[in-house]
């Protein structure tokens, strides 16, 4: 084995003790035993002078680890998951190499001082341990450091000041954690790009019991949850994110210097107690999402804010007003092409605002300017102004003839009902179309993820199409539901946009209004540009955990999707 450079007994459930390293296995550069019941390393495991890569993902029998480690050629060094891990073991040397240290859900205590001599550490993932009770004064020597997660670590109440000595700092997770008033120098890290400070998610009962110094009793009626006390955010010049859900802040706590941050284009401020949004906030010049989920008290959302790209709003009970823009917004950033307003659970405000009104204003709005959009309320029929329907999950349609060359051509409607047998499960739906005609293709899109609340990353392209109608042979168009979870598809329909439909609905909004249903689930309205269809819109709907538990079990549920998608794909002007 003198040759060998990578060991890998991922899995090996059976594997629970690590051999002895000796001279024969120098050459070793990636030792990888994750998901293995390992419970102790050698300590002559430091004989490995030119590992670069140590992976002990999700070993939870790993007790012990080396009282000092010291290699020299390391760069990465996993440990997430080890919970039953207590401590780390001291720097030997600098180890000047090693850049990535994932200490995630291991159950370690503290970090040793020695910790400062990872001149070159650039991330350190400390997410969810729960033990962990502060960061030692020397962290302030990991000058690379860029990435620093600290969510979920509920113990931590300060920060070190020698923190402030990381110049480079990147990205600073501080979600989940004791503190209620950060430290100003935080607030001066000049080169960061993320700042997280989620608190803890009010639903989650059984979390709050464990943690009872987080839920304090605060003034302005504010009881049950962490206040986060903000000061000026002028010194973060470069951040581009900002997370405050679960905060428990009011209108007058978001500084109205927010609106001088150059670069943010993400704030989510979901789980708040806001009646109407801070009027800083209308000011942000690059914001492209703005998430306010869960904000229950939340009555309306001004023009200015519906102009953002991505408007996050379920779950938001007490909304009634919905402002629709008056023109496209005018967004610089590089999906500009797309504008989603994302309303699931919003029950008040779908008997507010009726679909074919909500449409027609987009469709006044969007029209011809390569825009495409969402919308996602509450609903529950197709209405009739969806000239062909049928009973199915799908539906094919003849295309005219020369369609993509008709000047009052502006795209495709498409609605569907579905119903769910077990409203406690997320739902999902996706989307499919196919273009018929020589060669029959299906629309080269990307797909739109409405997720769960704790889910990090959407993607925020929508139903982005680079092709589709733009070939001159196109007969026929179908289009297919497809589910992803729990639920049936009952009916879809269809119906070919004009522009001279925009005076029609303006007649059949009235007569629809009058039959909406007050138990409205979801309505998704779709535009893609150049008027193609995308391929796989994905909506998930987020059950209101507040709702289940005032009322019990929920009903038998019907859905619909209402999708409008828009452009006139290949059109020469």
């Amino acid at each position: 084995m003198e040759s060998l450079e990578r060991l890998t007994l991922s899995g090996c459930s059976k594997l629970q003790s690590f051999p002895e390293i000796d001279g024969r296995m120098e050459c070793l550069l990636e030792v990888c035993f994750d998901g293995t019941n390992i419970k102790e390393l050698p300590s002559s495991i430091g004989n490995l002078r030119r590992l670069e890569l140590l992976n002990l993902r999700g070993c939870k029998s790993l007790r012990s680890f080396p009282t000092k480690i010291g290699m020299e050629s390391l760069e990465k060094l996993i440990l997430s998951g080890c919970s039953n891990l207590k401590r780390f073991p001291e720097i030997d040397g600098k180890m000047e190499c090693l850049q990535e240290l994932y200490l995630d859900g291991t159950g370690i205590k503290e970090l040793p001082i020695s910790i400062g001599n990872l001149s070159s550490l650039v991330l350190l993932n400390l997410k969810d341990c729960r033990n962990l009770v502060d960061l030692p004064g020397s962290i302030g020597g990991c000058k690379s450091l860029k990435s620093l997660n600290l969510s979920g670590c509920y113990k931590v109440e300060y920060l070190p000041e020698n923190l402030q000595q990381i110049e480079f700092l990147k990205e600073l997770d501080l979600s989940e954690t004791s503190m209620t008033k950060p430290p100003p120098f935080i607030f001066q890290f000049k080169n960061l790009k993320v700042l997280s400070f989620n608190g803890i998610n009010r639903t989650s009962s059984k979390l709050q019991k464990q943690l009872p110094s987080l839920l304090k009793v605060i003034q302005r009626g504010r009881t049950n949850s962490m206040a986060l006390m903000l000061p000026s955010l002028l010194g973060l010049s470069s951040l581009r994110t900002l997370n405050l859900r679960d905060c428990n802040l009011c209108e007058g706590d978001i500084p109205s210097d927010i609106c001088r941050l150059s670069s943010l284009n993400r704030l989510d401020l979901g789980g708040n107690n806001f009646i109407g949004i801070p009027s800083c906030l209308t000011q942000i010049s690059k914001l492209v999402s703005l998430r306010l989920s869960d904000c229950k008290a939340l009555k309306s959302l001004p023009e200015l804010v519906t102009r953002i790209n991505y408007v996050l709003i379920n779950g938001c009970a007490s909304l009634e007003i919905v402002a629709i823009p008056s023109k496209v917004c005018n967004s610089n950033y590089r999906l500009r092409s797309w504008s989603d307003i994302v309303g699931v659970n919003c029950f008040r405000l779908a008997e507010n605002i009726d679909a074919l009104t909500l449409l027609k204003k987009r469709l006044k709005v969007v029209g011809n300017s390569r825009k495409k959009f969402d919308i996602i309320l509450p609903g529950s029929e197709i209405p009739g102004w969806f000239s062909q329907q049928r009973g199915e999950s799908w539906i094919k349609i003849d295309l005219p003839v020369e369609v993509r060359n008709d000047s009052q051509w502006m795209g495709v409607a498409l609605c569907c009902i579905f119903v769910s047998d077990d409203a406690s499960r997320d739902e999902v739906l996706m989307c499919r179309a196919v273009i018929h005609g020589r060669y029959s293709r299906q629309a080269n899109c990307t797909q739109s993820n409405f997720q769960g609340r704790n889910t990090p990353i959407v993607d925020w392209s929508g139903w982005g199409v680079n092709d589709g109608f733009d070939h001159p042979e196109c007969h026929q168009l179908e289009l297919s539901f497809r589910v992803l979870n729990s639920v049936k598809v009952k009916k879809c329909g269809v119906r070919i946009v004009y522009e001279r439909d925009l005076e029609e609905m303006e007649q059949i909004q009235e007569l629809h209004s009058s039959q909406c249903c007050a138990n409205f689930e979801d309505i998704q309205q779709h535009s893609a540009d150049d008027g193609s269809i995308g391929k796989g819109s994905l909506i998930k709907r987020k059950r209101n955990m507040y709702e289940e538990m005032d009322e019990g079990p929920q009903p038998k549920r019907m859905q619909k999707i209402f999708s409008s998608i828009m452009g006139r794909l290949g059109k020469k002007h």
